[in-house]
């Protein structure tokens, strides 16, 4: 019977500097494979990586935003496929949605495991009219995820890349993160120091730094119990296997509907 479970969130920074950080990816899912893992800014070449470190685990199998944007893995002896879809909510990027995939665990327990990657702060279309939106899309992610799990189990997680109204959005839509469950402060996800980044620490909207900040969530609601939750630092041979740190939470069901 599946009753507990290891779920991690990761964005994992595209192809930059992928090279250079091969070896720590490999390492961090060798040493910490989690139950159930989602991921964010997903490319072809660290999908084929996973696949190949993770050999006891499934994914959805799609194209578009399953090979370029986000995609859900699970531990093939814990959890089997239902059914799964991607769910257009407004995210300002190609293919980019609300991917989800409806998980049955050996005792019949159902299990709605989600994930997206928000609207960054500097795309375009904010910039010229400075709307957040990341509150829009909060708000219809927690509409989506109501209609598609209801009062049973459901696992968002997201990088939400803001520090404030779409999680209050998700909040009010009753969703708990894996830390406010424990009574406590999510540390920084973003950036991870050290980086194998070179050249200057602005971007190229300013010379400023990135603020550290905790931008990468694990949500829950329905019959879920957050037993643990750490945002990891990992590192191999001195290098970071992302700009962010995977953020990891155990779970319990606390009813189960064979």
């Amino acid at each position: 019977m599946t009753s507990t479970f290891v779920a991690m969130t990761y964005n994992l920074w595209s192809e930059f500097y992928l090279d250079e950080r091969r070896a720590a990816l490999e390492s961090l899912f060798t040493i910490r494979p989690p139950d159930l893992l989602a991921v964010q800014e997903l490319r072809p070449v660290t999908r084929d990586l996973l696949d190949e470190v993770l050999p006891e685990h499934d994914r959805i199998d799609g194209e578009a935003g399953w090979a370029t944007q986000s995609n859900l893995w699970w531990r093939r002896d814990l959890f089997t496929r239902l059914d799964h879809g991607a769910e257009d909510v407004g995210i300002l990027s190609p293919d980019a949605c609300l991917f989800w995939v409806r998980l049955r665990t050996p005792d019949g327990t159902e299990l709605l495991f989600s994930t997206a990657h928000l609207t960054w702060p500097g795309h375009a279309d904010e910039r010229a009219d400075h709307v957040n939106r990341r509150i829009a899309q909060a708000r219809a992610i927690g509409a989506t995820l109501e209609r598609l799990a209801g009062d049973g189990a459901c696992l968002f997680t997201v990088d939400i890349n803001d520090i404030g109204p779409p999680q209050w959005e998700l909040g009010n839509a009753g969703f708990l993160d894996s830390f406010t469950a424990l009574g406590r402060h999510s540390p920084v996800t973003h950036p991870v120091v050290p980086t194998v980044a070179t050249g200057p620490i602005g971007t190229r909207l300013s010379p400023l730094a990135s603020p550290p900040k905790a931008i990468d969530w694990i949500f829950a609601r329905g019959p879920l119990a957050a037993r643990t939750s750490e945002v990891v630092d990992f590192f191999h041979d001195g290098r970071a296997p992302s700009d962010h740190y995977p953020v990891v939470a155990t779970y319990s069901f606390t009813r189960h509907h064979p």
